[in-house]
């Protein structure tokens, strides 16, 4: 069916009422990203450098949170985290804990293709970065004035927040003895894609939780859980990371591809609904060309294109009649 790519950025309780500045570059940027990838694509470049295109493009804008608009932990610092992963091969790299790393998708695209190793982390990592030569800012360049904003919001709540919704009035939660998890305003990204040869794979970026305890690592680079490729799909996940690493949810739809012989659609839904309510958003590709973006969440911010002309970008949608919020592009 051709090639195929979608991508996302975060998924949560988006309220409906959420105002233009915060909605309008958001769509813009994501209408952009997928211009750029499906250019790509149609140009016959391999899937994987399509979904590090993509995600760079995602990382260097402040509104998402990944590269320049990562939020902060408790600590008042940035920590990165990133990981690509190619179907045909297995081949994956993963990053966490960056401080200084303009584009953290990359890197761990160069832990995959010059290191022996899948995974590196904070001082390693940066050490890595270092020798290899790849662009670095000071840490200060990450740290924005609404992120800075955002933070003091989730410690007044005493609240560690994920993606997307509102911050709650901290004078509502003055009494929490301890963190809870609440949603913000800015999300995780991803790509997923498949070339005109087949070719299939996946990344993901963030900054993790506003307010997290430092070295927390949530599922983005942890391959299976917020990444995956093999042969016949690839998936990024976005949403509380806690839940998608209890459920490897990125490689169980996989797992229900290849070992139940799922539809693509099927296998998503199916992990989707595992999941507490508002805790997972996914999106998906085939090999054959088939495009899934699943969620159990209010809203993904969201967008896929297709050879045979399908193109989509959107924030919301009405759930199927079965109730099911699945996108399906074929």
């Amino acid at each position: 069916m051709g090639w195929a790519l979608a991508l996302h950025g975060g998924a949560g309780d988006v309220p409906r009422t959420l105002p233009p500045e915060l909605r309008e570059p958001r769509l813009a940027t994501l209408r952009r990203s997928l211009d750029l990838g499906a250019a790509a694509l149609r140009e016959g470049r391999p899937a994987l450098d399509v979904v590090e295109l993509v995600v760079r493009e995602l990382e260097d804008c402040p509104h998402f949170n990944a590269g320049r608009g990562s939020v902060l932990a408790a600590d008042g610092t940035v920590e990165m985290d990133a990981a690509v992963m190619e179907g045909a091969t297995l081949c994956c790299g993963a990053v966490s804990g960056l401080s200084t790393v303009a584009n953290p998708v990359s890197l761990a695209r160069l832990v995959m293709e010059r290191t022996p190793h899948v995974y590196l982390a904070f001082a390693g990592a940066e050490a890595f970065a270092r020798d290899q030569g790849v662009e670095t800012k000071d840490p200060s360049h990450f740290i924005t004035e609404h992120n800075i904003e955002r933070l003091r919001q989730a410690k007044e709540a005493n609240r560690v927040q994920v993606d997307y919704t509102q911050p709650m009035n901290g004078q509502a939660t003055q009494q929490a003895q301890t963190p809870a998890d609440d949603n913000s305003q800015t999300g995780t990204v991803g790509c997923v894609a498949v070339d005109a040869a087949g070719n299939l794979a996946a990344a993901t970026s963030t900054g993790g939780l506003v307010n997290k305890m430092p070295g927390r690592i949530g599922d983005t680079p942890l391959v299976g859980a917020g990444t995956y490729a093999n042969a016949l799909c690839a998936v990024s996940a976005t949403g509380v990371g806690e839940e998608i690493i209890r459920r490897t949810a990125a490689r169980d739809v996989a797992a229900l591809v290849e070992h139940r012989g799922l539809p693509l659609r099927d296998a998503a839904a199916r992990v989707v609904a595992g999941a507490p309510r508002g805790s997972v958003g996914l999106v998906a590709v085939s090999r054959g060309g088939e495009v899934c973006m699943a969620r159990n969440t209010t809203a993904m911010f969201r967008a896929c294109a297709t050879e045979a002309g399908h193109d989509e970008v959107c924030i919301w949608t009405e759930p199927d009649a079965d109730g099911k919020s699945v996108s399906i592009a074929l």
